[in-house]
């Protein structure tokens, strides 16, 4: 939460963010957020998601990605 509300590049976010039940909650929309290392071992259908942002730079293919 601390980061995204103080982003040293886009600055200080001037909307609402907490975290509330393992999610991070931003102007009111939550979002689900996984700390998960392999990412073959999250059930996305059951989490509902749409899209999935990778963003730890470990995963640049598809063969990669799995």
């Amino acid at each position: 939460v601390y980061m995204f509300k103080y982003d040293s590049t886009h600055g200080h976010f001037r909307g609402t963010v907490k975290a509330e039940n393992g999610k991070l909650v931003i102007n009111g929309h939550a979002i689900t957020i996984f700390q998960e290392r392999d990412p073959s071992n999250i059930k996305w259908g059951d989490a509902g998601a749409e899209y999935v942002v990778e963003s730890t730079g470990v995963f640049t293919t598809m063969e990669k990605a799995g």
